[in-house]
């Protein structure tokens, strides 16, 4: 068996802005696996342009505990352009037109209300540390999820033991499910409700450059769902509970 470290992280918002909107800027329903990589970097204090290299073959997976909830918010851009003529407008006359150059511009974005993952990490060279950091409840850098006004919390939930589990057999996933052209065999449930996410990035490089994007199933509840045909990892967590996880994926596949 190999070891799993398992922990939670939360927030009051979140954004994880989806790259393709203009107007107004759309988030994903959850954390996207680069946003989870710069998570795990902020904690070991690893720069911005060290951990996409260092984590880019972790294994992963996620799963939601508190429902998705998105919430419209508006919020002012100022352009930084004209900050050094801002002193300018400052001394102007009384009746001197403003309307010359416009500072700021409204922007409407979307924001994730409350969300709360638990996350599930293995790494050969910096499981060790991490697991050092969680269970003291320290960190290098300030935790956030997707913007650095949304400060998080986190606890560490254990190492434990995991192991692939059999393709074939039936069984509740509690994370996400990624896939890419196929979708995996769902075995729908009466009252549960299922969605499908896409265009999700892979990774992004230590020169910010997109790797490639999978789709993924999954619960806007949170609730465990079962397939079959996906290939799942079966995890002892501590107490003795069984949990079945999907890694994300490292890369698109040949």
């Amino acid at each position: 068996m190999e070891e799993l470290l398992v922990f939670d992280i939360w927030a009051p918002f979140a954004y994880f802005r989806k790259g393709a909107t203009t107007t107004t800027s759309l988030t994903f329903a959850f954390m996207p696996r680069s946003s989870i990589e710069g998570l795990i970097g902020s904690f070991l204090g690893l720069e911005s342009h060290d951990y996409p290299e260092r984590l880019k073959d972790a294994k992963i997976a996620l799963q939601i505990i508190n429902k998705v909830c998105k919430m419209p918010f508006s919020m002012m851009h100022t352009h930084t352009d004209y900050w050094s003529e801002f002193g300018i407008y400052l001394r102007r006359e009384p009746f001197e037109s403003t309307k010359r150059k416009v500072f700021r511009a409204p922007v409407k974005i979307e924001v994730l209300s409350n969300p709360h993952y638990r996350i599930y990490f293995a790494h050969d060279e910096l499981l060790r540390s991490l697991k050092e950091m969680l269970s003291k409840h320290e960190t290098v850098f300030t935790p956030y999820l997707g913007s650095s006004s949304m400060i998080a919390n986190f606890s560490y939930e254990g190492l434990c033991n995991y192991h692939p589990h059999a393709p074939d057999d039936l069984v509740s996933v509690s994370s996400l499910i990624p896939f890419f052209e196929k979708m995996p065999t769902v075995y729908a449930e009466p009252g549960m409700t299922y969605a499908i996410e896409q265009n999700i990035p892979i990774h992004l490089t230590n020169e910010r450059t997109l790797t490639g994007t999978f789709s993924a199933v999954y619960s806007p509840s949170g609730n465990p769902i079962k397939v079959k045909g996906v290939q799942i990892q079966e995890v002892l967590l501590p107490g003795g509970r069984l949990a079945f996880v999907a890694f994300l994926p490292t890369k698109i596949p040949s």
